[in-house]
């Protein structure tokens, strides 16, 4: 199965995302929530409860207000969580892009694989992309002088990976 792409999400439902997480989080907090902090029932408080309703969303007793404010907080922490993740890669994508139109060619092609990999060896960007060593070595030394990029000696080669921007 493949992983869904948050990229090609639209905002819309990005937000509606957030908010069926924030929603999915609070009731599933109202339920532990409620199971730790509720003392047990007698027949008469049951028959009651039923005749009243349950304590979603109710606020007229401490131990009602106590849960809501758990299960709340916590929904709106997790939705917030979520839209933190969400948003975020959105905004580094712009970034990349807004970086590479400022690149040669060669420059682009070695940090979409850096990109791709995650992290890489200098000989095998030499393999995957069929350059010569000499052209590699130049375009790395080249995003290195610039700070996109970070290079680590590991034996013979490098290992090299994107520089994190914060």
């Amino acid at each position: 199965m493949n992983k869904p792409n948050l990229k090609e999400i639209d905002n819309v439902s990005k937000i509606a995302l957030i908010v069926l997480v924030a929603i999915i989080g609070y009731f599933l907090t109202f339920l532990i929530v409620s199971l730790l902090l509720t003392p047990t029932q007698t027949p008469m408080m049951r028959m009651a409860n039923e005749m009243m309703g349950t304590n979603i969303m109710n606020f007229s007793t401490t131990n009602a207000i106590i849960i809501n404010l758990v299960s709340l907080i916590f929904g709106i922490g997790l939705g917030f969580l979520v839209s933190l993740h969400l948003f975020r890669t959105q905004a580094e994508d712009e970034e990349y892009n807004i970086l590479r139109k400022a690149l040669s060619e060669n420059e682009k092609k070695i940090l979409d694989e850096i990109k791709r990999a995650g992290e890489i060896t200098q000989d095998s960007l030499r393999f995957r992309l069929d350059w010569s060593k000499a052209k590699v070595s130049t375009t790395l030394t080249n995003l290195d002088k610039r700070g996109l990029i970070q290079r680590e000696r590991i034996g013979k080669t490098y290992r090299v990976y994107l520089q994190k921007t914060r």
